[in-house]
C-alpha cells in the first residue's frame, strides 16, 4: 500500500497541500473581513508608499508607521466624533427629538398634512386622518429602529474596536511586506509569470480605483455637504455626514441627491436663502467625483463601466457582506471586469480547446 501511495505522490502532495490552506483559513476565518480590507487598502497604498519611502530615504517600516498613523488619525477623528454623537443621542433622547434633522422633519410632516387639509376641502374625503396615523407609525419606527441600531453599535463597540485593531496589523504587516509577499506569490503561482504579473498589476488598479476615485472622494463630498449643512443650519452634521458617504458609493444616486433633500426640505420649510445654498453645495459635491477622479486615478479608471452594473455590484455586496461591501463591490466588480478578459485572451493565446472550433 506504500507502495501505491508513493506511485501517487503528486495526488497526495495535493492533498495535503489542500487540508492544510483549508485549516488554516478556517481557523482564521474570524479575522478574514479584516485581512481582506486590509488587503485591498495594502494593494491601494502601495505605490503610494513605495513614493514616500523612495522621496523620504527614511526606513521602510518608518514610512509604513507613519502612512499607517496618519491614516488613524483621519479614520478616528471622525468615527470618535460620530460615537459621541451616538452617546448623546442615547443618553438623552429629548436632545435628538429636538435636533435640527427632527425639526425639519415635524416641519416637512406639517407642510404636507397641510396639503391634505386643503385637498380634504376640496373633495370632501377626509384625507388627513389616514395619513396622520401613518406618518406617526412610520415615525415611530424609524426613531424605535435608530435608537436600537445605535444600541447595537455601542454593544459591538468592543468587537469593532478588536476587528479594527486586527486590520491595522494587517494593513501595516501587507505593506512592509510586500515586496516578500509579491515574489512568493509569483514563485508559487500555478499560472506563468507574465499573466501573474498581470493580474497583480490588475488588482493593484482596482484597490486604487476603489480606495481613491470610491472611498476617499466620497469622504470628500460627505464633509463637503455635511459643511454646507452646517453653514446652512439644514440637518445635523455627522448624520448628514455619514448618510452622504454611504451613499456616494453607490453610482447612478451619488452624494449630490443628500444635499438635494437637504435644499427642498428647506425651501418646504420656507428659507430660500438656505435652499439656493444647498442646492448649489449638492450640485457642486456632485460633480467632485469627475473633477477629482483624475488627479486620484490617472488613467487606472479608464474601464467604461456600466453605472447600473456598478450599482447591482455595490448594493449586492451590501446585501452579501454588510456595510464592508461598500468597499467589496467596487473592487470586486473592477477586478472581475479586468481580469476575465485578460483570463480568456490568456486561454485563447494557449490554445484552449474551448476556443477550436471543428472545420
Amino acid at each position: 500500500m506504500i507502495e501505491a501511495l508513493k506511485e501517487k505522490s503528486e495526488l497526495i502532495t495535493w492533498a495535503l497541500l489542500i487540508t492544510l490552506s483549508a485549516l488554516f483559513l478556517y481557523i482564521n476565518l474570524p479575522f478574514l473581513v479584516p485581512l481582506i480590507l486590509a488587503g485591498i487598502f495594502a494593494m491601494g497604498l502601495i505605490n503610494f508608499v513605495n513614493r514616500m519611502a523612495a522621496k523620504t530615504r527614511a526606513p521602510r517600516w518608518l514610512s509604513v508607521l507613519g502612512i499607517v498613523l496618519v491614516g488613524l488619525a483621519l479614520i478616528w477623528i471622525p468615527i470618535s466624533l460620530a460615537l459621541y454623537r451616538i452617546g448623546v443621542h442615547l443618553s438623552a433622547p429629548q436632545e435628538f427629538q429636538s435636533s435640527p434633522i427632527m425639526t425639519q422633519l415635524k416641519g416637512l410632516q406639517e407642510s404636507g398634512l397641510n396639503l391634505l387639509k386643503q385637498a380634504t376641502e376640496w373633495t370632501g374625503y377626509d384625507l388627513v386622518k389616514p395619513a396622520q396615523g401613518m406618518m406617526t407609525n412610520v415615525f415611530g419606527k424609524v426613531g424605535n429602529w435608530a435608537l436600537a441600531y445605535s444600541s447595537d453599535v455601542v454593544a459591538q463597540l468592543p468587537g469593532i474596536l478588536f476587528n479594527f485593531f486586527i486590520f491595522v496589523l494587517f494593513l501595516y504587516f501587507l505593506l512592509l511586506k510586500a515586496a516578500q509577499i509579491k515574489e512568493f506569490v509569483i514563485r508559487y503561482s500555478i499560472v506563468d509569470d507574465n499573466l501573474t504579473e498581470s493580474l497583480i498589476k490588475l488588482a493593484k488598479d482596482s484597490c486604487s480605483v476603489t480606495l481613491f476615485s470610491t472611498f476617499v472622494i466620497g469622504l470628500i463630498q460627505a464633509f463637503f455637504i455635511g459643511i454646507g449643512g452646517l453653514i446652512f443650519g439644514e440637518g445635523d452634521f455627522w448624520l448628514v455626514v455619514t448618510v452622504t458617504f454611504v451613499v456616494s458609493f453607490i453610482p447612478i444616486i451619488g452624494a449630490a441627491p443628500v444635499g438635494y433633500l437637504l435644499s427642498a426640505l428647506a425651501f418646504i420649510g420656507g428659507r430660500t436663502g438656505s435652499g439656493i445654498g444647498m442646492a448649489v453645495i449638492a450640485t457642486i459635491a456632485g460633480t467632485i467625483d469627475n473633477v477629482l477622479k483624475p488627479f486620484f486615478v490617472g488613467n487606472l479608471g479608464d474601464q467604461k463601466i456600466s453605472p447600473l452594473v456598478g450599482f447591482t455590484c455595490v448594493i449586492g455586496a451590501i446585501v452579501m457582506f454588510g456595510i464592508s461591501g461598500l468597499l467589496l463591490g467596487p473592487v470586486i466588480m473592477n477586478l472581475a471586469y479586468g481580469a476575465i478578459p485578460l483570463l480568456l485572451k490568456h486561454l485563447k493565446h494557449n490554445g484552449s480547446t474551448f476556443f477550436t472550433h471543428d472545420t
